[in-house]
């Protein structure tokens, strides 16, 4: 999967309207390739693929004859995205607010079994789920749960105890405090895939919709970078550059006025 890079305007014209190099000279492919990688990403989102469609089009193609012009490029993507319900904002910054890096818990709702030792059988038999993990099984209320942060990752895991139980979830939270202060920031899991096909200014990009109080992973703004357990890390590859757009442009982005 090659990545791309939004062009600077003093990046050389692509050699025809469908193709585009990588950085550093890579190899050329068509829209139609950059395509295939972005479906074929797992990691990718529909609003995100949506996205990395929107940039590819107006890098690739769009803008693809001539000398590429930072505004023209953001507003061809803009315009390919269109509008939320309301019509007051973009999709655009909607969805590159959604790919910042971020770590996603998955706490389920549906998960909210009491984990408490079980101490009868329960009368549903044998292959019920509480008598063969040995748990309470009772559902438990939305704020009462134990975070367990894994060494390895800083991912959480969550232990439910209902209102019957809250002595042990009492327990485990204190039995966990000591080692989750050891446990590292959690490696991200959701989120930054523009920096995997483009290269631009994306920590201000981000920034500017999500909001100042987000800060960047200490692992890198970019998927590949982040560490995944039990895969190798994955080889460096071109992207396609793609301007930078400056605090005037991205204020004006911000209303859906065409």
């Amino acid at each position: 999967m090659g990545a791309l890079h939004l062009a600077h305007t003093t990046q050389p014209p692509a050699a025809d309207q469908n193709r585009t190099k990588g950085k550093g000279g890579g190899g050329a492919q068509t829209f139609a390739d950059f395509a295939r990688q972005v479906y074929g990403d797992q990691r990718a989102t529909p609003l995100a693929r949506e996205l990395l469609l929107a940039f590819g089009f107006a890098t690739m193609v769009a803008h693809s004859e001539h000398q590429q012009d930072a505004p023209a490029v953001w507003t061809t993507a803009r315009r390919a995205m269109g509008t939320t319900g309301t019509g007051r904002e973009w999709r655009l910054d909607q969805a590159i607010a959604e790919d910042a890096p971020r770590y996603a818990t998955g706490k389920d709702r549906a998960e909210r079994a009491c984990s408490a030792p079980r101490l009868r059988p329960h009368p549903d038999g044998p292959d019920d789920f509480r008598n063969r993990l040995g748990i309470c099984g009772a559902t438990a209320d939305w704020e009462h749960h134990a975070v367990e942060k894994q060494a390895g990752t800083g991912w959480y895991k969550y232990h439910w105890f209902c209102k019957r139980h809250l002595d042990h979830l009492a327990r485990v939270r204190e039995q966990l405090a000591e080692p989750n202060s050891r446990a590292p920031e959690p490696i991200p899991n959701r989120g930054g895939l523009l920096p995997v096909y483009f290269e631009s200014d994306w920590l201000s990009a981000y920034r500017h919709r999500v909001g100042e109080r987000w800060q960047p992973p200490i692992y890198g703004l970019s998927a590949d970078d982040w560490p995944v357990p039990g895969a190798e890390p994955v080889a460096p590859r071109p992207r396609l550059r793609l301007a930078a757009v400056d605090g005037t442009l991205l204020t004006e982005t911000s209303g859906a006025s065409w």
